[in-house]
């Protein structure tokens, strides 16, 4: 039950159990399993989405081409391996209803207001529990399912005096009540909020991970708030990378030792290059534009990590790979660490156009905001530089 102080008033008309829109994920999904060869039709594919995090369409190579100034060599190599699209389009130029819609397959204005909550990371449920997720359709087909990354739908949380949640009053030495494994994922590890919108803490199922008894704030917008101790802005992606390499690694022992292997999907949710402007080490200084294309490559370099993984593993032949962005850059990132508006212009007198031949930016209506880089691979099945 809800909290008497928060809303209820969630649409709750009737879905279909797969809903035509019901995540680009679902949708090559499917049409690729409708291209198996007969005698391949009994083993499903494992599925792996990776999200990236205000990733614009002239980020990457395959994608911008002469606009593009950033070396992308694994989401180009992804390309050249499989599928890309260059008319994807996401529903939002804004993170919370373009993942609604990714998630649910609907768009966002249809659950009406959301559930009560604070501030950034701290905020209240995106849609009810009940909703049909796209963990829900894979686990109800059969599939294991892991969720690793950026949240950003909401969450439930425990607090002190039963008030609805926020920096002062929730109990970071309690579970949360709801989160990713209420909507189809059987396991899950991610931040509440985006990198730049405390808390700054992980949260594994749904317990708390470390001490959450330090403040913090990263660079972009310098929004302070609480934190874990051990949390460093700068090994987010690579925790990630760890975290989705464990599920795969277990999966596959688990399928090699199974009769009839159950396939998985992982959904793994970066944090790039989305602001705080957060590379990690190794990655400063390596592109020819500054930190922004510092990041963009540490994300890319993330994609790779991923796929390498499920070759270590074994089981990358059977396993469709998927890269999008929940939709295009935001005007104000760039070669400044703060948040500075129209700075992402500045990168453009040196040759890199973040949304490549489009107009606009995240939070417009324009192609620049709408329309994503997004590729697929699988092996044997998707014919290559499609």
């Amino acid at each position: 039950k809800l909290h008497a102080d928060q809303s209820e008033d969630f649409d709750t008309e009737p879905i279909m159990t797969l809903n035509q829109t019901a995540g680009i994920c679902v949708l090559i999904g499917i049409s690729c399993a409708m291209q198996l060869p007969r005698g391949l039709a009994a083993e499903r594919p494992n599925i792996v989405f990776i999200l990236a995090d205000d990733l614009g369409y002239g980020d990457v190579k395959a994608f911008g081409g002469d606009k593009c100034n950033v070396d992308t060599p694994n989401f180009d190599q992804l390309c050249a391996d499989g599928m890309k699209f260059t008319d994807a389009h996401v529903t939002d130029s804004v993170c919370v209803p373009s993942r609604t819609s990714i998630m649910t397959g609907r768009y966002a204005f249809r659950f009406g207001k959301a559930e009560r909550g604070g501030p950034w990371g701290f905020t209240g449920l995106r849609f009810p529990e009940s909703q049909h997720t796209i963990g829900d359709m894979f686990r109800s087909g059969g599939y294991s399912t892991a969720y690793v990354g950026k949240w950003h739908l909401g969450t439930r949380m425990t607090t002190h005096d039963g008030n609805v949640q926020g920096p002062e009053n929730t109990d970071f030495t309690k579970p949360i009540q709801i989160g990713p494994s209420d909507y189809g994922f059987d396991e899950c590890f991610f931040l509440p909020g985006s990198l730049d919108m405390f808390p700054y803490a992980y949260i594994r199922g749904k317990q708390w991970q470390g001490k959450v008894t330090a403040q913090k704030g990263w660079s972009a917008f310098n929004r302070v708030g609480p934190a874990a101790a051990d949390f460093v802005d700068t090994e987010v992606l690579s925790t990630f990378c760890q975290e989705a390499g464990s599920f795969i690694q277990g999966q596959a022992s688990i399928q090699s030792q199974a009769k009839q292997p159950k396939p998985f999907f992982l959904f793994v949710a970066l944090t790039a290059p989305h602001t705080p402007t957060s590379p990690e080490t190794e990655f400063k200084g390596k592109s020819r534009i500054g930190i922004y294309g510092d990041f963009v490559m540490n994300a890319d370099a993330c994609i790779g990590r991923v796929r390498k993984q499920l070759s270590d593993a074994g089981i990358a032949k059977n396993t469709v790979v998927m890269v999008a962005s929940d939709h295009g850059p935001g005007h104000y990132s760039g070669r400044q660490l703060q948040a500075t508006a129209n700075q992402m212009q500045e990168m453009e007198k040196d040759g890199h156009f973040s949304t490549g031949p489009w107009r606009g930016y995240k939070f417009s209506a324009f192609e620049g905001g709408l329309r994503i880089p997004f590729a697929t691979v699988w092996p044997g099945v998707i014919k290559q530089g499609g």
